[in-house]
């Protein structure tokens, strides 16, 4: 079996073993300027976003462990979807409601940072071993902003392009590791069945991101990016114009009328179902299908996303952020907990190949000999491939503050849809979604006093 590659600098030692692990954690609930009740009782909030239920059930056993370790502590979870954090946070710094411990997407993150919703993490930072204990380069790529650490790291994954092993045998057509652009457009037009099958269903709604992401790793592959770090919208660049032009090509070819509709949340069902032979997904999309449909977990594989110059890795990094809530030093000692040993790789075991670990200490045999992760060994190579050379959208040089305005304002998104629905040519729509994103870049710069 193939021995899964481990990073620069894992020792041999445990995740944070006994130091930050239960016992350590006795008497914490007392310290720091948390509040509490009169007879020393207190209320950790803890916002996460995950409602798969395996998931959600050992977190939760997680905070029960850490209220046994901590007398008087209660744990409350409030499970909020990625796409409902931009609005809700606002409201509860409002309201002075913010939880104490929250998982989130880096950009939104940065966000919270500049209205000043979140405490700086780099004495929980130190605690875990500093940046070298982290996975080379992610601390950097994701966590440091204002020259502080703002989030932690808490798990990684790279998009890529799955397909139907099976429908792609019966159209006679092959996809190299890593295919061009005209392999992958050949390869879906030839699966496309329609109605029934499409090559590359597309996933473009309003109310979503995927027409961002795809816009960005396509770019990518092209040398561009779709903004940058200083504020500048670059969607009427070349490289984003043949991008664009690439995702029509699919859209009209290979995809199908509910292109305009779906979501990224949709991406199990349509390949599940056979409505499409392609995705571009994380691995997570097996790791779902072999709990969920391990037929077709058979007839899954993947590749890197399509390149024309390089493939267009988007990396993902889902984080662990201190709100501003009412016991900090109680939330800090809760973040260590998560990823102490006998919590951080069960967790990532919950649903194998869904979750990659951040922790070079977590890189070893511990969590790449599960079963599942080693049956799908090229994805895995893909997937670390990516986590080492790919980005978040805006974050190619760090910690972004217009990256998260940019990608929920779904500026992209309805240029996109303009396209496919309303007959506008793809240089007058980006054109107009360059300046709705410029502006709101103008906006936040303005409002920043630069």
């Amino acid at each position: 079996m193939t021995r899964f590659p481990t990073r620069a600098g894992l020792t041999r030692r445990g995740l944070l073993g006994g130091a930050l692990g239960a016992a350590a954690l006795l008497g914490t609930a007392g310290c720091g300027d948390d509040s509490g009740g009169g007879d020393g009782s207190k209320t950790l909030v803890f916002w996460h976003n995950f409602s798969q239920q395996a998931r959600a059930d050992f977190l939760r056993r997680t905070a029960d462990a850490f209220e046994q370790a901590n007398p008087g502590v209660t744990v409350k979870i409030e499970v909020v979807p990625f796409g409902q954090i931009p609005t809700k946070w606002p409201a509860a710094q409002a309201a002075g409601t913010l939880p104490d411990v929250t998982t989130l997407l880096p950009e939104h993150a940065v966000s919270m940072w500049q209205a000043k919703a979140l405490h700086p993490m780099g004495d929980v930072l130190s605690a875990l071993g500093g940046g070298s204990a982290f996975t080379p380069g992610l601390v950097d790529k994701f966590a440091v902003y204002d020259g502080e650490p703002i989030l932690l790291p808490y798990y990684v994954h790279n998009r890529l392009l799955t397909y139907r092993t099976d429908l792609l045998a019966a159209a006679g057509v092959t996809l190299p590791e890593s295919p061009t652009w005209d392999q992958t457009l050949a390869a879906a037009t030839a699966m496309t069945k329609a109605p029934n099958t499409y090559g590359w269903m597309l996933k473009l709604a309003t109310s979503d991101t995927g027409g961002s992401y795809l816009l960005s790793m396509l770019t990518r592959s092209t040398g561009g990016r779709i903004f940058d770090g200083t504020g500048k919208s670059m969607l009427t660049t070349a490289e984003v114009r043949r991008a664009a032009d690439f995702i029509v090509q699919i859209a009209r070819t290979a995809s199908g009328p509910g292109q305009v509709n779906y979501t990224i949340s949709d991406g199990f069902n349509l390949i599940n179902s056979g409505k499409t032979a392609i995705s571009e997904e994380s691995a997570a999309v097996i790791a779902t299908a072999v709990q969920q449909a391990p037929d077709v977990a058979t007839k899954l594989a993947t590749t890197f996303m399509p390149r024309d110059t390089a493939p267009g890795h988007l990396l993902g990094a889902i984080s662990v952020a201190l709100p501003k809530g009412k016991n900090p030093s109680l939330a800090r000692e809760f973040v260590k907990f998560l990823y102490a040993r006998q919590n951080y790789v069960p967790f990532l075991h919950t649903i194998p190949l869904f979750m990659f670990p951040t922790l070079t200490a977590a890189s070893g045999d511990e969590f790449f000999g599960n079963p599942t992760i080693k049956k799908y060994e090229p994805t895995v190579r893909q997937t670390l491939t990516g986590i080492q050379e790919g980005s978040a959208p805006g974050f190619e040089d760090g910690p972004n503050p217009y990256a998260g305005p940019a990608i929920s304002g779904h500026a992209i998104e309805k240029a996109l849809q303009s396209i496919l629905v309303g007959g506008v040519s793809v240089a007058d729509a980006l054109s107009t979604a360059d300046k709705e994103l410029q502006a709101t870049f103008d906006t936040i710069r303005t409002r920043a006093g630069k």
